[in-house]
């Protein structure tokens, strides 16, 4: 893995940070998880995912200096809100760059927010797998991943609207290309 240089590092610290702050922004459960927002999605799709778990590692860092995390929990929060929902949201880009039509639309649909919807979904079974109590299970997916979804679809529409250079996974050649 090749570290950015200047601008891209930038971005890849400050959209670290502002993950940090999204988790910040939480509801808990009693004997569960604290519920927030992941920004993994996000990350993979402007850095790709070598990049996206170096930034999901220091908004874990960043939140527990901040007092939104556990430092004793901090592996395991990296890997259900951070390895898990970016391996997630590489899949589904994946799978809809096999399977369905080379569409500015289908990446934005399928890829940001699918991808970001699933990915919430990833994070609380992996939640789950690793003893955490989250009931109702398919509730709290549901709502947390739509809000997921909505959240990083926005982010990544403006920025392959005004910034297609910040969206690593985005090819001009391939989805804007005159068929």
């Amino acid at each position: 893995m090749k570290l950015p240089h200047g601008a891209r590092l930038n971005r890849l610290l400050a959209a670290a940070a502002l993950v940090a702050a999204l988790w910040g922004v939480r509801a808990e459960l009693p004997a569960g998880p604290a519920l927030h927002f992941l920004g993994a999605a996000a990350l993979y799709l402007m850095f790709g995912a070598p990049l996206a778990l170096v930034g999901m590692a220091l908004a874990a860092t960043l939140a527990c200096l901040l007092g939104a995390g556990d430092w004793a929990a901090l592996p395991a929060q990296w890997f259900a809100d951070g390895a898990v929902p970016v391996a997630c949201a590489w899949g589904m880009h994946r799978a809809i760059e096999r399977i369905a039509p080379p569409n500015l639309f289908v990446y934005v649909f399928g890829a940001a927010f699918a991808g970001a919807g699933t990915s919430m979904i990833a994070s609380l079974a992996a939640h789950r797998l690793l003893g955490a109590s989250v009931e109702p299970f398919v509730a709290l997916g549901m709502m947390l991943g739509f809000g997921e979804a909505f959240l990083t679809g926005a982010l990544v529409t403006v920025f392959v609207l005004y910034r297609r250079e910040w969206v690593a996974t985005f090819d001009d050649a391939r989805y804007l290309a005159r068929r």
